[in-house]
């Protein structure tokens, strides 16, 4: 293969494998910068070998290139997360219209939310891999061994632990609840805080419900999770009487589910996220008011 055969070759494989490599990424990292980078180095490998001819199975070849650098960057992420002001949240992928892109499209496909985004960070790397490709991607415990160069009952293995310490639906079981279900909470959700009776939320909250609020330390947030329904709207009606909720709330798609984004002038937005509790409650709210978490959204 000449040199021009070889890059158009590379060219061809990023353009139609690039979503689902970012995708794969970005359920691991919970970045979307860092996800990105793990791609691009991934491709910056495959072309330097890409004269050495064709890859037999590029698809496969590519999800265990990056599912390993991914891995790899996660080794570093506790050292840094040490040190973060607060909870760290993943990047939440911000959607204020129906036209998706490929990423958006995948992300929406996908049966973990943001919400399993935000439990899997509980997970070991080799647990969040093994968990992200079976239950988000669909990949057999076979096909999972061969990409992380382990045997498949210790994929079986670490997938039950990653299960265990999630200690939710399973994907399958997630399915059953519709759309609608959560377009309510999100429609009440808002209604509570927009209409200035942010105390009015405490009916909707689980007595075990949990509110994250992710800063960066870049703007203010509450550096420990707020744990019960009184304090959850407590901190709802502090914040409210600063004015911190004016603005335009509008209903958005957050990492391909339903959520909220609260616009406001001259300030950095806010991302909710809502998780059900599978009774009729809420039962974690994750607010992302990060602007280096929102630089993403795409109007």
């Amino acid at each position: 293969m000449n040199t021009s055969d070889a890059t158009q070759d590379v060219d061809r494989l990023y353009r139609e494998y690039k979503p689902l490599l970012t995708s794969i990424a970005y359920r691991m990292l919970g970045s979307m910068s860092e996800a990105e980078d793990a791609v691009q180095d991934v491709f910056v490998a495959v072309s330097r070998l890409s004269g050495s001819g064709e890859i037999e199975h590029p698809k496969a070849y590519l999800v265990k290139m990056t599912t390993n650098r991914a891995l790899n960057m996660m080794k570093a992420a506790p050292r840094r997360r040490e040190s973060y002001p607060g909870p760290w949240l993943p990047e939440p992928i911000i959607e204020l219209d129906d036209k998706e892109q490929p990423l958006e499209q995948l992300l929406r496909q996908e049966r973990l939310g943001y919400a399993m985004l935000v439990l899997l960070q509980t997970c070991t790397p080799p647990e969040r891999a093994v968990f992200v490709l079976r239950e988000s991607f669909g990949y057999d415990y076979a096909e999972i061994a061969s990409m992380l160069d382990k045997s498949e009952a210790a994929c079986r293995k670490i997938f039950s632990r990653a299960s265990a310490k999630i200690g939710h639906l399973t994907a399958e079981e997630q399915e059953t609840s519709p759309d609608p279900a959560m377009d309510r909470f999100v429609r009440s959700f808002e209604e509570a805080l927009a209409s200035g009776r942010p105390d009015s939320l405490i009916h909707l909250l689980a007595e075990d419900a949990v509110l994250l609020s992710d800063g960066g330390g870049i703007v203010r947030a509450a550096i420990n999770p707020i744990e019960g329904p009184a304090r959850i709207a407590a901190f709802f009606v502090g914040i409210a009487g600063k004015g911190s909720l004016d603005g335009r709330w509008r209903r958005v798609r957050i990492s391909g589910q339903p959520g909220l984004l609260l616009e406001r002038e001259q300030l950095t937005p806010i991302a909710f996220a809502i998780e059900p509790d599978g009774l009729g409650g809420i039962r974690a709210i994750y607010m992302v008011s990060n602007p280096e978490k929102l630089t993403r959204i795409s109007f």
